[in-house]
């Protein structure tokens, strides 16, 4: 081909991809599935931290870079936190552990965030 004919198809293909509009759609298995477990908050407004059993299903269940809020409070004294104080320090020490066991055997990030004088928010990030 000469040299005119590549430069007139050339300016052709560049014409029509410009007019072109580019559609994305979700595919594939992962966007079918039901999320609806990775946006719960377990427990009510009364309710600081989610149960041993909701946070081993969001173990088994999340995908990576999913994120759950599995507690809300002051882990480290509950009896003294401004949301919902609890004196069931077993419950709260079964969660702590079950969290740190995920986090031993990477298979979350733990990051906390704080709101306020004994207020922390809670997280595990799915790796």
């Amino acid at each position: 081909m000469n040299k005119r004919k590549l430069e007139m198809l050339s300016r052709d293909l560049t014409d029509a991809s410009a007019r072109e509009t580019r559609r994305y759609e979700k595919s594939g298995d992962y966007s079918k599935k039901d999320k609806s477990h990775l946006s719960v908050w377990y427990g009510g407004p009364d309710k600081n931290m989610m149960s041993l059993k909701a946070y081993q299903t969001w173990i088994n269940k999340s995908r990576k870079r999913d994120q759950i809020t599995y507690y809300r409070g002051y882990m480290v004294e509950p009896s003294i936190q401004p949301i919902a104080p609890t004196q069931d320090r077993k419950r709260v020490e079964k969660l702590q552990r079950a969290v740190y066991d995920s986090y031993l055997a990477s298979l979350v990030t733990l990051v906390q965030k704080k709101h306020g004088r004994f207020d922390y928010e809670y997280m595990a990030v799915r790796k």
